[in-house]
């Protein structure tokens, strides 16, 4: 974390000496952004990579920005039956390589999404999909495996390539920009790995003309290099920075939203022996305690939130409670973690046979969320506290998510609790619910992001209840009972959602959206 203390006054000397407005061309938008895409696959998941690609292709249904549905390229979708939905194509689409959108590349990119192998796909969001019909030239029938009242938004997820591009797109072709060919207000122009993104205006869009000629996302990982670049003006807008940066932009444009990123630990609950944990004298443990609900529940008593938004995370995060903030779908207003109390989480521990506590290790990235490795020393400050002997062992996040995701046995999780940050990208609970609660499996693609492998049948059953429930008020209330059971039970341990931020130039103006993205679409100058 850079130090304000220590360079502040050089930087407001130089955001003074160079002004706020800079000297960009109007036309030319140029962003200092946080992560690189991983890929030019459109159907490769990341978060980086759905941000940045949304500029170059789009999908059936779209997101406002509180994240619910939208049209995009359909223009309306309806049940034809309990168990298929028909999308109405949007007429005259025009691909950026000049080819005319038909419901063949729906059905073509749909499949494709299905079918495509490797550790971050969308196949679990699109595992209630049995079959995709086209039934004329601008309708596409997507038949579920049961009734699936949430399939327009989780389809929504999937960019629509042309059908042209065939069955072995290599991921060289994408990265070159041979075949990132979609149809949305933006075209692929360069990308230059771990430096920049250039995208160009698509004069042929269907939608609004944009106002920028080019886009340039640079790659500036480090909060301090990315200050740095809005303040000596190479950049106009810069996304997540932390709120103690907020002195240095007096002169600028900031905006904030409470956005879906929950940051949670995950706890192994699935092995015997955990790795990275071990008794009261450093040695090591037959059975692993986290399996124990007792236990988690009294880590879960010791976290102290408020704690942690008020001295560490300040403006940067709102406490969470649940999977998801409030106003998204499923939200439940009665549902409260217990409070901070480490009384009753010393009481617990000595009730699942820990009175002397033991020691585990929090592995957790240091520069992926922000404050991300501060947190986990607040939260093993806490765990701490109450017997549990918490060290931190923290990493780039190229090296975390090998190790944190599949680094194990098999290809299971290696660590024993670790930081994650997932988020329902639907704006749904029920999207946190099939993939970081529901237990894991992979045929029926549930539990994905499940890394601790909790699992209890009566939650599952609630969750695959509410996915075949088409009634909403019915859903909804099965949603939140799912989620009071699995927290109760310690499923994961929520620590707070992450505010999205932004810093701007003053003439620079952004319409902030609840995931977070950082959008051309949303920038305008004054």
């Amino acid at each position: 974390m850079w130090d304000v203390a220590r360079r502040r006054l050089g930087l407001l000397c130089l955001a003074g000496f160079l002004g706020a407005g800079g000297a960009a061309n109007a036309a030319d938008l140029k962003i200092g952004f946080k992560s690189e895409v991983t890929s030019a696959d459109p159907h490769v998941l990341n978060g980086a990579n759905r941000n940045l690609w949304a500029h170059v292709y789009e999908t059936l249904v779209a997101q406002d920005h509180n994240l619910r549905p939208k049209p995009s390229l359909a223009l309306s979708w309806s049940l034809v039956n309990p168990t298929t939905w028909e999308f109405k194509l949007r007429p005259d689409v025009k691909f950026q390589n000049g080819e005319t959108m038909a419901a063949e590349d729906v059905k073509y990119s749909i499949e494709r999404a299905m079918q495509l192998t490797g550790p971050r796909t969308y196949r679990s969001y699109l595992r209630d999909v049995d079959s995709v019909s086209v039934t004329a030239p601008l309708t596409v029938q997507i038949k579920s495996k049961r009734v699936s009242p949430t399939l327009p938004e989780n389809v929504g997820l999937i960019g629509i390539l042309p059908r042209s591009l065939g069955e072995n797109v290599s991921e060289d072709s994408f990265a070159t920009g041979k075949s990132a060919i979609g149809s949305g207000p933006y075209k692929f122009t360069s990308w230059a790995h771990g430096q920049r993104l250039v995208l160009s205006k698509n004069a042929d869009y269907w939608g609004a003309k944009e106002p920028w000629d080019t886009v340039t996302f640079q790659f500036i990982p480090r909060e301090p290099a990315r200050a740095a670049a809005l303040l000596s003006g190479s950049v106009d807008l810069i996304n997540d920075f932390a709120s103690n940066m907020g002195d240095a932009f007096k002169n600028y444009q900031v905006t904030s939203v409470t956005s879906y990123m929950l940051n949670y630990l995950a706890l192994d609950q699935a092995r015997d022996s955990s790795p990275f944990v071990k008794g009261p004298d450093g040695a090591p443990l037959a059975n692993n305690p986290l399996k124990n609900v007792k236990v988690r529940q009294a880590l879960m008593s010791a976290v102290n939130r408020d704690g942690i938004i008020k001295f560490l995370m300040k403006s940067d995060a709102t406490a969470s409670e649940q999977l998801v903030p409030k106003g998204f779908f499923g939200y439940d207003a009665n549902l409260k973690l217990p409070a901070h109390d480490q009384a009753k989480a010393k009481a617990l521990l000595a009730e699942a046979g820990y009175p002397s506590g033991f020691q585990l290790t929090i592995h957790c990235p240091n520069n992926r969320y922000i404050n991300d490795a501060r947190l986990c020393e607040a939260v093993a400050q806490s765990f701490s506290q109450i017997g549990v002997k918490t060290d931190v062992s923290a990493m780039p996040y190229a090296v975390f998510q090998t190790r944190a995701f599949g680094g194990g046995p098999n290809g299971e999780p290696e660590f024993s609790v670790f930081l994650v940050g997932n988020g329902a990208v639907t704006g749904d609970s029920l999207t946190g619910l099939v993939s970081t609660i529901h237990s894991f499996n992979k045929p029926a693609m549930t539990g994905a992001s499940n890394y601790g492998r909790y699992g209890n049948k009566e939650v599952d059953e609630l969750i695959d209840t509410a996915a075949a429930t088409p009634d909403n008020k019915t859903r909804e209330d099965l949603q939140k009972k799912a989620a009071s059971l699995a927290l109760n039970d310690g499923a994961i341990i929520p620590l707070l959602h992450l505010n999205a931020s932004w810093a701007m130039k003053k003439n620079f103006t952004l319409t902030p959206r609840a995931d977070g993205f950082t959008m051309a679409m949303d920038i305008r100058s004054k």
